[in-house]
């Protein structure tokens, strides 16, 4: 099951098919002038920017359609502008239409304040003949916004224009903006939570666009990266009620007519990382809707305990095929290769340092460096630890089969129940919270020269290249105060390249136990006591790259392999 409920599976339980959508220009103007964000064609579909008259416009899209996705049953889409619906010339053009081509269903595009009783009348008389859906232009709840772009109505006017349609029991989908002017992540809640208490039976979503021609052009505001859209659209879904389709989660706009936001990811793509982000982090639409049925919360743990050498337990990731930890010993690398070398117990006599625990999974480095911080109860340091996590579901395992040691100064399960559950916790004078999310995201919220350490302990570069990057590195490097340290179990060359290339100076952790060697890094030179790692081989530390940070582990391993020198 996907976190949200997908507008083409929801097509297929409904009509046996997929509907594809042929839009058909009906309309040459909306009756109050043009919104700030909108075209001066009125956004026209592409493949029907060529024909003039309706028929010329549905016969193109149905062999488009046909051509490229294989279509058999579809949707008519009045979508150009504002339809008058009181227009006899308009209804009739309409019924034409429909009397000509074989559509299931039929989806117009309006605006709250063009639905007067006669075009409703119209609207309940076509749904004698086929279903019919509106598709209303709501944008946002937040009345200031509203006038800030130019809309012409207010929020009350969309109300009471999703409650006249779903009085005569006729479909609406509301669409809504992210990104307005002006508008941050409590309008976009208010609106989705308004929205959640009304009769609707869709909604479309997506991120506001500058395109050239437009009023925004002038003075353009601010834009979403990917990312920020991504946490946005999140929050909208989770106050959503679960069984409304969403049809729209993303918007196209052609390259040469788009000013802002460059995103380096396709529609594709970005569906991708919002399914995959929303299932790892245990998001789900509805789940934050105060109209629906609270449901305990049950979360399927798809890991099973794989006991290690020391005793500890590790899990096997079917994702990344690998184990979270050497089977040497889980606790025993958290020891060796991390609090250890960080020489934790020294510094935290005097020192408060700020610890970045990169990719946290059971917890158990945390753990090994609050241990550390707790052997001597003199010490006058404290330990500030930021944890950074995408898997809800690794940490929710930890802690229904950790196991707690006697000589645990931590109840460990406790802190990872309480993580779950706040995000936070208090270990003594010790702190501890956890962030969620893509680390290549999360990284850059964090502010230059803050960190004094950081644990980085990602999956293998091989199987997970992301945040082995150049790039990455260099965020990393961003963070770290001048003498800050840097800690991995992993000494690949390709590592090693992608250290020295983003300003690090690098050695080598010795942690014995059968163990390969780690490594350690910082912006400023080691002491002469670390062993160098050898001589690098230009072919062998050609290290990974990610540009915009957001390629996929399959275009950056494809992307070294093609740099490699022969």
């Amino acid at each position: 099951m996907t976190p949200f409920t997908q507008y083409k599976p929801w097509m297929i339980e409904q009509y046996g098919e997929p509907l594809y959508r042929i839009p058909v220009q009906l309309a040459t103007s909306c009756p109050h002038g043009r919104c700030a964000f909108c075209t001066e064609n009125g956004s026209k579909a592409q493949q029907t920017q060529k024909q003039q008259t309706p028929h010329d416009q549905i016969e193109a899209a149905i062999h488009f359609s046909k051509r490229r996705y294989r279509a058999k049953k579809f949707m008519l889409y009045i979508q150009a502008f504002t339809a008058d619906l009181t227009d006899p010339k308009q209804q009739t053009t309409l019924f034409q239409c429909l009397e000509k081509f074989q559509f299931e269903a039929i989806s117009i595009g309006t605006r709250p304040d063009c639905l007067p009783e006669p075009a409703l009348d119209f609207l309940e008389k076509l749904k004698t003949q086929i279903e019919v859906w509106v598709e209303l232009g709501v944008q946002t709840a937040t009345n200031q916004t509203l006038k800030t772009i130019n809309r012409g109505h207010d929020w009350n006017c969309s109300k009471q224009a999703i409650h006249a349609l779903a009085q005569r029991k006729i479909h609406v989908a509301p669409h809504i903006i992210l990104g307005l002017p002006n508008e941050a992540s409590n309008d976009w809640k208010n609106t989705a939570n308004e929205l959640a208490k009304l009769p609707i039976s869709g909604i479309k979503i997506h991120n506001l666009h500058i395109i050239k021609g437009t009023a925004l052009a002038n003075n353009p505001p601010p834009t979403l990266s990917h990312w920020e859209y991504a946490e946005g659209l999140f929050e909208v879904l989770q106050r959503i009620p679960p069984n409304i389709p969403v049809m729209r989660t993303s918007t196209d706009t052609p390259s040469d007519q788009l000013i802002a936001p460059k995103w380096h990811l396709e529609k594709g793509q970005f569906l991708d990382y919002i399914i995959q982000q929303m299932t790892m982090r245990e998001l789900s639409q509805g789940q934050l809707n105060n109209n629906e049925p609270k449901k305990n919360s049950t979360h399927p743990i798809p890991f099973t305990p794989v006991p290690t050498d020391d005793g500890s337990i590790t899990f096997f990731s079917n994702d990344w095929k690998e184990h979270y930890h050497t089977k040497k010993g889980a606790r025993l690398e958290a020891k060796k290769k991390y609090a250890e070398p960080a020489e934790l117990a020294t510094k935290l006599k005097t020192t408060h340092i700020k610890l970045l625990d990169l990719c946290f999974g059971l917890g158990t480095n945390s753990l090994a460096a609050l241990c550390e911080a707790s052997k001597d109860i003199k010490n006058r340091g404290t330990l500030d630890i930021t944890a950074l996590e995408i898997d809800k579901s690794i940490v929710r395992a930890a802690a229904q089969n950790f196991q707690t040691l006697e000589t645990d100064p931590i109840n460990w399960i406790n802190v990872l129940t309480e993580l779950l559950q706040t995000n936070q916790t208090s270990i003594g004078k010790h702190r501890l919270k956890i962030r969620w999310g893509d680390a290549r995201w999360l990284i850059q919220n964090i502010e230059d020269q803050t960190i004094d350490l950081i644990f980085h302990d990602a999956f293998s570069s091989q199987h997970c290249p992301e945040l082995w990057t150049v790039e990455f590195f260099r965020q990393l490097h961003r963070t770290m105060k001048p003498d800050g340290k840097l800690l991995t179990y992993s000494n690949a060359a390709p590592v090693h390249g992608a250290m020295r290339e983003a300003g690090f100076h690098i050695a080598e952790t010795e942690p014995k136990h059968q163990m390969g060697n780690g490594t350690i890094a910082s912006p400023t030179k080691l002491p002469e006591n670390h062993p160098k790692p050898d001589k690098p081989n230009p072919r062998r530390s050609t290290p990974y790259r990610d540009k915009h940070l957001c390629a996929t582990s399959k275009a950056i391993l494809r992307q070294r392999q093609e740099a490699l020198p022969t």
